[in-house]
């Protein structure tokens, strides 16, 4: 059942705090903001906290209040993600409306595009109270006098109805003649986040209806609906419908072309918004997939809740570029390391311990050890 009760009205909590954090990368006060933008300070305390939407600002005055932000020594890498905050905050909205059991599907942005990773974990970042990979990378911020937010704030009445409606709108995606996969799969995706472990049970009911498509030989809507399920379980804390999935999921060339595409798009090496997820099986000759090798090492540890699927992208993806890791051999060194620990520990599935292996033979024959030096 949605949650009911919540206001229809127009978030601007995350595009808010990045303002707050690129307004302190410069670094200025929000009184010497306000004087470069010639606004009132009222107006940027109103847009760093959300009771203001910056996506109530006209456009060219919010191309321009960038274009000013840059020229003051703004952080690129916050800038260049105030459109997916933006975005971010849209689709809290509409997920948030009270609604949720009537709102037409339609006009839902869950399945609009494919999600990405930065966008996921803008969404998330309020929700969850966990920031963004790229804002966890800065520099730390000057220490503020008093108690200050850490990040974007909803109620706890928020973030549950966020999780409820999430449920709410992947059942109605699904239940008509005309399923709307991306809008299921996606909702499916992020209520995998939900730090109460009250959607594991509904996700596991879930899970059993896309059950059938591990029969499939070869790719179809199905199969990336079926993927975000089982990683949502595996984020829920039951990594075995994930590791199933990865055993028996991938019976010809265009699922494993499907997983790396994927793969590459989440992470941004295919660089353009793909509406629906058509795109997958596709043979592609646009990314080469350093960025995302790097991205799967990085997560290379134990207790990561996809760890099976990082290792099993990672194997896939040095067999099909072949000579990856000798583009950046310090990446490949890592990844030594890193299998090393996690080929001692108890924490990943007997085929992720032998493409681990595998992985490992194929480097050191090509001279890359886990010690930063070659053989």
């Amino acid at each position: 059942m949605a949650v009911r009760g919540q206001a229809s009205t127009q978030h601007g909590v995350v595009t808010g705090y990045l303002l707050k954090l690129i307004r302190e990368s410069i670094p200025l006060t929000q009184e010497q903001l306000s004087a470069e933008l010639s606004v009132d300070r009222t107006t940027v305390q109103s847009w760093e906290s959300g009771r203001r939407s910056f996506m109530a600002v006209p456009f060219g005055q919010a191309l321009a209040i960038r274009q000013r932000l840059g020229r003051l020594g703004a952080d690129t890498r916050l800038l260049a993600a105030v459109d997916d905050a933006a975005e971010a905050d849209f689709i809290l909205t509409k997920i948030l409306d009270h609604q949720a059991e009537r709102a037409d599907l339609l006009e839902q942005p869950l399945g609009w595009s494919v999600l990405t990773h930065r966008l996921s974990e803008l969404i998330l970042w309020p929700i969850v109270d966990r920031a963004p990979s790229f804002v966890r990378d800065l520099p730390a911020s000057p220490t503020r006098r008093g108690p200050v937010a850490a990040g974007p704030i909803l109620s706890v009445d928020q973030r549950r109805a966020f999780f409820a409606h999430l449920h709410v709108l992947a059942e109605r995606a699904v239940a008509g003649r005309n399923p709307n996969f991306l809008l299921h799969r996606q909702a499916c995706f992020l209520a995998g986040a939900d730090p109460t472990k009250e959607s594991a049970s509904w996700l596991t009911h879930g899970s059993t209806r896309t059950a059938r498509m591990t029969s499939l030989h070869t790719w179809s809507p199905l199969w990336p609906n079926a993927r975000s399920v089982v990683t949502s379980l595996a984020n829920q804390g039951d990594p075995e419908p994930l590791r199933y999935f990865i055993a028996h999921a991938h019976p010809d060339d265009s699922c494993q072309r499907a997983a790396l595409n994927y793969s590459a798009y989440w992470v941004g090496e295919i660089p353009y918004r793909q509406r629906d997820d058509s795109f997958m099986p596709s043979v592609r000759a646009d990314w080469r997939g350093l960025h995302l090798l790097r991205h799967l090492v990085a997560r290379l540890r134990p207790g990561h809740p996809f760890i099976d699927l990082n290792i099993h992208n990672a194997w896939a993806l040095l067999a099909a570029r072949r000579g990856l890791s000798a583009d950046d051999p310090g990446t490949g060194h890592a990844l030594v390391a890193r299998a090393a620990v996690l080929l001692d520990s108890d924490d990943i599935s007997m085929q992720s311990r032998q493409e681990l292996t595998s992985i490992v033979y194929s480097l050191r024959a090509d001279g890359i050890t886990g010690t930063g030096a070659g053989r």
